[in-house]
C-alpha cells in the first residue's frame, strides 16, 4: 500500500515538474493567470514547430490544448497536431493511448482503466456542465481525487493514464483544505472537438478492438 502511494506521488510530481520545466525552457510560465505577450507566444510556437518540443518529449501539460482551466492559459497550438474533424484524434492523444496500452503488462487492468476513464470524461463533460456550475451536484462530476483507490489504480498507477486525462482537458489541482491532488475539468467546457473520436477509440479497445 505504501509503495502504491509512493508511485502515485511520483506520477503527480512528474507532471508538476513538467510544468516547471516548461516555464524554465520558455522563459516564462504559460500557466500563470495572465495573457502571453506576442513574443512569448512566438517563442513557444517556434519551440514546438522546430521540434525542440514535440509529442515525443513534451511534458504532459504543454501538449494539452483546446481547453483552458480557470486561471490558466492554453499553450500555443501546433497545427500538425490538430484533428481534421470530430471523428479523428490528434497525434498527442494517440501517443498517450499507445503508452497506456503498450507500457502496462496487465491488459485486463488497461481495459478496466479505459472504461473508468471514459466514464469520468463523459460525466465531466455532461453532468458536470449542467445546472449551477458552482453547485456541488455539478462540480463533483468534474473533480477526480487521485488517491481514491479505484482512481489511483485505473489512472495514476498506469503509465499514460494521467497524460490521457489531461490531454482531453483535465487539469491537476492541489486542494489546500484536504491536502489532496485532484484532476479537475473546467466548468463551462465540453472538451475538444475530437473528444467523440477519442471516446470511441477507448470504447473500441474496451470491446476487444485495438
Amino acid at each position: 500500500e505504501v509503495n502504491e502511494s509512493e508511485e502515485t506521488k511520483r506520477a503527480i510530481a512528474a507532471v508538476k515538474k513538467a510544468e516547471q520545466d516548461d516555464a524554465e525552457y520558455l522563459g516564462y510560465n504559460p500557466y500563470e493567470a495572465k495573457a502571453m505577450t506576442g513574443g512569448q507566444a512566438r517563442t513557444a510556437t517556434v519551440a514546438m514547430t522546430r521540434g525542440e518540443i514535440n509529442v515525443g518529449n513534451a511534458p504532459q501539460k504543454l501538449v494539452v490544448d483546446d481547453v483552458s482551466a480557470p486561471g490558466r492559459v492554453s499553450a500555443p497550438k501546433d497545427p500538425t497536431e490538430e484533428a481534421s474533424d470530430a471523428h479523428d484524434v490528434p497525434i498527442k492523444f494517440e501517443h498517450a493511448f499507445t503508452t497506456l496500452v503498450t507500457s502496462n503488462d496487465n491488459n485486463t487492468a488497461v481495459v478496466k482503466s479505459m472504461g473508468i476513464m471514459r466514464k469520468l470524461i463523459i460525466n465531466a463533460t455532461t453532468k458536470g456542465q449542467q445546472g449551477n456550475l458552482d453547485d456541488e451536484n455539478s462540480s463533483k462530476f468534474r473533480r477526480v481525487r487521485l488517491t481514491n483507490p479505484k482512481i489511483k489504480e485505473a489512472v495514476a498507477d498506469l503509465q499514460g493514464g494521467l497524460e490521457l486525462m489531461m490531454i482531453v482537458g483535465f487539469q491537476l489541482s492541489d486542494n489546500e483544505d484536504d491536502g489532496e491532488t485532484y484532476l479537475v475539468f473546467p466548468p463551462g467546457e465540453k472538451g475538444p472537438k475530437w473528444l467523440g473520436g477519442a471516446l470511441a477509440r477507448m470504447e473500441s479497445y474496451e470491446n476487444g478492438g485495438s
